[in-house]
């Protein structure tokens, strides 16, 4: 049996903009997803998606041979893994046949929005072999950072630049990060539908301009040497993608008594928001039903 790991994934900096090229800050999660696959002769490919409690999620079948779904518990998940399969195999030149059993197990919840699918292509792309970001940009609209942080044990800073992305591994080890937290808003964002909608409204917008600012802010964030001035950034940022987006920040819509700076995470309206303060302020968030809290220390993979 070959085993295959990939780590989940947060974005600090950059939400949305990191499709047009700005300069982004991301950082890998403790926790991701592994992939254990054993061949055999058979001409299926069975396949069985383990939630982070051993609880069955996804069950199917695939003829091994064109991937065609014998059998599935839900038919569109089916359909995407068919494509994702199809799609690595088309990819690489060293796998010649997969078929057998497939077991993935997420080690958190799914709907926290940590990268449910960008570690799985991960997997699936180090199972055939390839290179993962090409079978992403095979089959997602994604900008392709979740990918880079699922393969990356540091921080990054990510960058689309033409048809290339730059991705450079940083040391961010911030001096305050005790004062960093990470709540999570009871509810998943759907990025893809997120993401359209951004596309239709940037049509309107000087995006050269608020690109280069989000990059002036992404650099300001990871050389921070204070609390006060972290939080100047963050806040800096969430006016200008509440403008960008037309919605309001998470701080207006669901905390605008909270003394210290919150900034959305990923796709507006869902998965985790990034807080800042004291040990007595997470009390503030679990008052309100917020009750997964995670420290910096406890959710972020740190060498």
């Amino acid at each position: 049996m070959k085993t295959y790991r990939a780590n989940g994934k947060l974005l600090i900096s950059g939400e949305y903009t990191v499709l047009d090229g700005s300069i982004s800050l991301a950082l890998p999660t403790q926790r991701g997803q592994e992939l254990c696959y054993e061949e055999n002769t058979s001409d299926i490919l069975h396949w069985k998606s383990l939630d982070v409690e051993g609880r069955v999620w996804f069950e199917a079948q695939f003829n091994a041979t064109d991937f065609s779904v014998l059998e599935c518990v839900d038919p569109q998940k089916a359909n995407t893994l068919q494509e994702i399969l199809i799609a690595a195999a088309g990819l690489s030149s060293a796998v010649k046949s997969f078929r057998g059993m497939v077991i993935t197990r997420l080690e958190f919840p799914n709907d926290w929005g940590l990268g449910s699918s960008s570690t799985l292509l991960c997997c699936v792309a180090q199972c055939f072999m390839i290179d993962a970001m090409a079978l992403h940009f095979k089959v997602s609209n994604g900008s392709g950072y979740d990918i880079a942080c699922g393969l990356n044990d540091t921080a990054i800073t990510y960058q689309l630049s033409g048809n290339k992305a730059i991705v450079q591994p940083v040391d961010w080890n911030p001096s305050f990060k005790t004062s960093l937290f990470f709540v999570f808003l009871n509810t998943k964002q759907k990025s893809s539908r997120e993401v359209r909608k951004y596309q239709e409204r940037k049509l309107q917008l000087d995006m050269a301009s608020i690109v280069s600012k989000i990059s002036v802010i992404t650099k300001q964030m990871m050389v921070a040497d204070s609390i006060t001035d972290f939080n100047n950034a963050i806040d800096k940022h969430e006016d200008i993608m509440s403008d960008v987006l037309g919605y309001p920040t998470a701080k207006a819509l669901y905390f605008s008594d909270y003394t210290g700076a919150i900034k959305s995470l990923g796709a507006w309206g869902g998965d985790f928001i990034l807080a800042t303060g004291t040990s007595s302020d997470r009390s503030y968030f679990t008052d309100k039903g917020y009750e997964v809290v995670h420290e910096f220390t406890t959710l972020i993979l740190e060498k």
